[in-house]
């Protein structure tokens, strides 16, 4: 966790020269925050092209928006955010045009987001999976930004655009649940061995 303390205080270094036009600090956001928002955008939206197409066209924005959006104390979730803006505006756009089905952004775990390095741990795994993917939507997402792209829970709440509260009440059902399926144990050893979703 330390890791993305230090890359925030990075981030916000960068975001200081890019408010100063600095094009060189802005491909430094862009390399450190591009990975997390691509997992996040893809499992949203459920297709690497359009995940990749949606961050592409925020990062274009955003450096044109810049003197707008102005100073950021919380740049990563100030992305996550406009991210999730962003990859809603463009589901609404298609199901206008009828591209695809109706439906909220849904944040899909597979056994592929899981990286177990021992074999007999497989089926443990699609376990892990198997109860993410039982649990509701909203609880998934908080899940997902809070365990696995190591968000805060009031960063939580600035990305899904819900009070601070409403964040831990999702995020202590889910774990609640996971809990009951999986046990108290097995959730804990998850966690801290980061095999949620990783």
């Amino acid at each position: 966790m330390s890791a993305t303390l230090n890359q925030d205080e990075l981030l916000r270094r960068y975001w200081e020269e890019v408010l100063q036009g600095d094009a060189r600090a802005y491909a430094q956001v862009h390399e450190l925050l591009h990975p997390v928002l691509y997992r996040y955008a893809s499992a949203m939206l459920n297709d690497e092209e359009l995940a990749a197409d949606v961050i592409q066209d925020l990062f274009i924005k955003l450096w044109f928006k810049k003197e707008r959006i102005g100073p950021l104390e919380h740049v990563r979730a100030f992305f996550f955010t406009a991210l999730r803006r962003q990859a809603l505006n463009q589901l609404r756009s298609l199901r206008h045009l009828q591209i695809i089905v109706p439906g909220a952004p849904d944040i899909v775990f597979s056994p592929e987001d899981i990286i177990i390095e021992e074999e007999q741990e497989s089926a443990r795994r699609d376990k892990i999976v198997q109860y993410l993917a039982s649990l509701p939507k909203r609880q998934r997402e908080v899940i997902y930004l809070r365990y696995y792209e190591e968000l805060s829970y009031q960063e939580v709440a600035t990305v899904m655009g819900i009070n601070y509260q409403s964040v831990i009440n999702l995020s202590h059902k889910g774990m609640l649940q996971l809990r009951r399926l999986m046990g108290y144990i097995s959730v804990l050893i998850s966690l801290v061995s980061g095999w949620f979703v990783r």
